[in-house]
C-alpha cells in the first residue's frame, strides 16, 4: 500500500464521498477475497464504491472501472447483503485523521425495527479490515478475525469494537508550534501524515506552519514523481513534478490502482501464471540456443564424409596410427586426418562414415526441435501478451488452456464442467461485435460462434484479439470500431497507425499441425487505425 494514502488524503476524500450521504445501499458485490463494491443510489444516480482491504492496495473510492464479481460470494458478503442492503447512509466521517472511515447506516431489519449500524473501514496496509457493528459498537461481523491484535484489540464477533489507541496529534485540530527534528519525527507526532507530506513541510524552518498550509491546500489530485523520483500520488501535487492530473481523488485512485490491483489478483488466482510463462519462454530460448550450436556442429558432417572417403584411398589400410597424411584429390593438397590408433585405417574410415550418417540424421532432428522451440516461444509470448490485457476470468481461461495442453496440473479436480468463454460483446449500430482476449475465446468466436458471412478483424503480423462483426453488412463506423478493438487488444495498444486486416469468416483457415490460435486468411483488406482508450471505454458492452 502506498503510504501517501494517508489520513490527510482520506480527510479530503471524505469530502468527495459526502455526495452519497443520505443515499441507499442497493447492492453489495465481492471482487476478490478482500474487495467489495457497494452500489449506492443517491440523487437519482448510482455510485459504485470500491472498498479494497488487501495488504498492498488497500483503499476506498468511487470507481467507474469494470471489476469481475464472484458468482459464489463468501459468508461476509452474504452477511452484509442480509444486514445492510437497503440501509441509508446517515453520515460519513473519519476517526482522528487516522486511515479509518466510518459509515453510519440506518434502516429496518426483517421485523421492521429501526436500527443504526456502523460500517468501519480501516485502510491500514496489512492491518486493513472491514467491521460491521451495531449502534453500541458490538461487532456483528468482521473480515479479518483475530484475538488480541497488535493494537491491543479483539476482532471477533460479539466483541466491542475499539479504535486503535494512538498518542499522535490530529493536524487539523492541533495548532501548537513545537520543535521537529526530521520528517520521520513529524510522521510519528501527527496522525495521518505520510512521509511524502512530511518531507514537503521541511522545505524551510517553519515546519508546523508548512504543515498547516499543506493540509488546507485545494484538492488538485495528481500522480507525481515523489520521493527519490518514484511514481506516487497525492490530493495536491505540492511541489513535486506532475505526471498526470485528475478531477477527483476517486478518479486518481481508480486510475492508479486498477491495473496493479488486477494483476495482483490474477497472480493470486492463477498461482502467478506470468512467472510460469516467463520461465517457459526462458527455458525454450535456452534450448533454442543450444540447438543452434548443435546445428552448427552437425552441419560439418560433410567433412566427416570426406575423411572417410580419403582414408579408403590410403594404400596401407591395415596400418594403426594416431594420425596420417593423405592426398585430398578435391583440392590437390595434402591433408592430416586424426585416427583412433586402436583401429586400422579401414575401420577408422568406417567409423567416420558411421559418424557422418548419425550427424546427418541429427541435422533433421535438430531442425525439428528448433522449430518446436520457436513455436513454443511464439505461443508463450502470445499468452504473455494476452495476460497484459485480461481480467481474472480471462486469466483463468488461459490457465485452463495450459492445463488442457498438459503444461500445468489441475489443482482442483472437483469441477470438470467447462463454462462458456467470457469474451467481450459490444453493441454498435445495433450490431453485435465479439472480442476474444485469449486463445480459448478467439477459437470460440471465430470457429464456433461466427457465421461464414460475418467479418473477422485482426492486427496485421502480430498477436492480438480476434474481433468478429456478426453481420455481412458493413458501414464505416462498424469497420473503424472493430479495427479499433483489434488494435487496442493487441501488442500495439500504445502505437499509432496500426494496420488491421479484415475479411469474412469463410476465408479463415486453421493451420494443420498448429495450435488453434494460429490461422491463415485470404481476400483481406487493411485499415490503419489509432487505438483510443477513451473511445473504447465509451463503447456499450452488451451483458
Amino acid at each position: 500500500m502506498k503510504m501517501s494514502f494517508d489520513g490527510v488524503l482520506l480527510h479530503k476524500l471524505i469530502d468527495e464521498l459526502q455526495i452519497i450521504k443520505t443515499g441507499r445501499i442497493t447492492k453489495i458485490n465481492e471482487s476478490g477475497d478482500t474487495d467489495f463494491i457497494f452500489t449506492i443510489r443517491a440523487n437519482h444516480l448510482n455510485y459504485s464504491l470500491m472498498i479494497c482491504l488487501s495488504s498492498l492496495y488497500a483503499r476506498i473510492h468511487f470507481t467507474t472501472k469494470h471489476y469481475d464479481t464472484q458468482s459464489s460470494p463468501k459468508s461476509l458478503t452474504m452477511f452484509l447483503r442480509k444486514h445492510i442492503e437497503g440501509y441509508f447512509i446517515e453520515d460519513i466521517y473519519q476517526h482522528q485523521n487516522d486511515r479509518i472511515i466510518i459509515f453510519k447506516l440506518a434502516g429496518y431489519n426483517e421485523l421492521r425495527d429501526y436500527q443504526i449500524k456502523y460500517l468501519i473501514c480501516e485502510i491500514m496496509g496489512r492491518y486493513s479490515n472491514l467491521i460491521l457493528t451495531d449502534e453500541n459498537y458490538k461487532i456483528l461481523e468482521v473480515l479479518k478475525k483475530e484475538g488480541v491484535s497488535e493494537f491491543g484489540r479483539t476482532m471477533l464477533i460479539n466483541a466491542k469494537y475499539d479504535y486503535p489507541q494512538s498518542a499522535k496529534l490530529n493536524p487539523f485540530e492541533n495548532t501548537t508550534d513545537m520543535p521537529i527534528a526530521s520528517p520521520k519525527e513529524l510522521c510519528n507526532k501527527f496522525n495521518g501524515v505520510s512521509l511524502l507530506l512530511a518531507t514537503y513541510t521541511f522545505r524551510n524552518d517553519a515546519i508546523i506552519n508548512n504543515l498547516k498550509s499543506a493540509i488546507t491546500m485545494p484538492v488538485r489530485p495528481a500522480i507525481i514523481k515523489g520521493l527519490d523520483g518514484k511514481l506516487d500520488f497525492y490530493f495536491n501535487p505540492l511541489d513535486y513534478e506532475i505526471v498526470k492530473e485528475f478531477k477527483t481523488i476517486s478518479e486518481l485512485l481508480d486510475d492508479y490502482y486498477f491495473e496493479a490491483d488486477l494483476q495482483a489478483k490474477i497472480r493470486l488466482k492463477t498461482n502467478d501464471l506470468v512467472s510460469f510463462i516467463q520461465k517457459q519462454i526462458k527455458k525454450n530460448e535456452k534450448k533454442l540456443k543450444k540447438l543452434e550450436q548443435d546445428l552448427i556442429e552437425a552441419q560439418n558432417c560433410e567433412d566427416l564424409k570426406l575423411k572417410g572417403e580419403l582414408l579408403i584411398s590410403y594404400p596401407e589400410l591395415k596400418k594403426k596410427e594416431a594420425k596420417i597424411e593423405v592426398f585430398n584429390y578435391y583440392t590437390n593438397e595434402k591433408m592430416v586426418i586424426e585416427l583412433d590408433n586402436r583401429y586400422d585405417v579401414i575401420t577408422n574410415s568406417q567409423r567416420y562414415y558411421k559418424k557422418y550418417q548419425k550427424t546427418k540424421a541429427a541435422c533433421f532432428y535438430i531442425e525439428q526441435q528448433r522449430q518446436i522451440a520457436k513455436d513454443e516461444i511464439n505461443y508463450f509470448n502470445i499468452l504473455l501478451s494476452q495476460l497484459n490485457n485480461c481480467n481474472i476470468n480471462d486469466a483463468l481461461e488461459i490457465q485452463q488452456e495450459l492445463i488442457d495442453n498438459k503444461y500445468l496440473i489441475k489443482q482442483n479436480k472437483t469441477n470438470n464442467k467447462k463454462s462458456k468463454p467470457h469474451f467481450l460483446t459490444y453493441l454498435v449500430d445495433d450490431v453485435l461485435i465479439s472480442v476474444g482476449k485469449n486463445n480459448i475465446q478467439n477459437e470460440y468466436i471465430t470457429h464456433k460462434l461466427a457465421k461464414a458471412s460475418d467479418y473477422w478483424f485482426h492486427v496485421k503480423d502480430a498477436s492480438g484479439s480476434h474481433v468478429v462483426i456478426h453481420s455481412d453488412l458493413l458501414n464505416e463506423n462498424l469497420i473503424r470500431t472493430a479495427a479499433m478493438l483489434a488494435a487496442y487488444y493487441s501488442d500495439f495498444r500504445d502505437s499509432s497507425s496500426v494496420a488491421v486486416d479484415y475479411t469474412q469468416i469463410r476465408n479463415i483457415k486453421k493451420i494443420p499441425g498448429k495450435r488453434a490460435c494460429f490461422v491463415t486468411y485470404s481476400k483481406q483488406k487493411t485499415i490503419y487505425i489509432d487505438p483510443d482508450k477513451t473511445l473504447i471505454e465509451s463503447l456499450r458492452i452488451k451483458k
